[in-house]
């Protein structure tokens, strides 16, 4: 057995990990993180590691970690040999496959209320739609594509007074943007006939 099997895993979990938790940026660095071989080997995790490097191919592994981070922040090389883990991953496959399809659906449950209510910040109380994802009614695909495409988060960083919760739920979904990928323009289209069919 290589004895440095689970290293490329480890690193690609490192540079997910400070991704969604501090200013380190992915693309910016292209996923290269200070991390070396040596090391590696003196931890005690480093079978956990191993394992998930034999399961997954380099594309998957790193969307396996990205989406256990966008489930929950507290993601450490214990739980992610465990079944939860991988059905976070499987959930988010299947997401992924019917992007579209999902958010027409979550578009149209939550626009049976007024468009501005479901984005308004009201005294003392988060904004309906931000209440939604808390409640995982409403998936975090959705939240960036309509970032994207509405740019609510200015709005809310100027209007929602707290500094728990929606800072922390605010760089969890810039922090997933960079990792979506879909046609923005399709997506407005979606919106646009839901919001039209009211």
């Amino acid at each position: 057995m290589n004895i440095y099997q689970g290293y490329n895993a480890y690193v690609t979990y490192l540079a997910v990990r400070q991704h969604f938790t501090s200013d380190y940026d992915y693309f910016k660095y292209n996923g290269k993180v200070k991390a070396n071989q040596d090391s590696f080997l003196k931890r005690r995790d480093k079978f956990f590691f191993a394992k998930i490097d034999k399961k997954y191919d380099k594309k998957e592994l790193l969307y396996f970690f990205v989406s256990n981070f966008v489930d929950h922040e507290d993601v450490w090389s214990g739980n992610l040999v465990s079944d939860k883990s991988e059905h976070i991953f499987n959930e988010w496959k299947k997401r992924i496959q019917s992007l579209a399809y999902n958010f027409k659906e979550q578009c149209d449950t939550l626009f049976d209320e007024q468009f501005d209510e479901v984005f308004e910040v009201q005294e003392y109380s988060h904004p309906l739609l931000l209440r939604k994802f808390m409640q995982r009614e409403v998936q975090p695909e959705t939240m960036v594509i309509l970032d994207d495409v509405l740019g609510y988060i200015k709005r809310w960083d100027k209007d929602i007074d707290e500094e728990i919760i929606w800072p922390k739920i605010k760089q969890q979904i810039v922090n997933y943007k960079p990792f979506m990928s879909y046609d923005k323009d399709r997506y407005k289209n979606i919106l646009k006939k839901v919001v039209l069919s009211r």
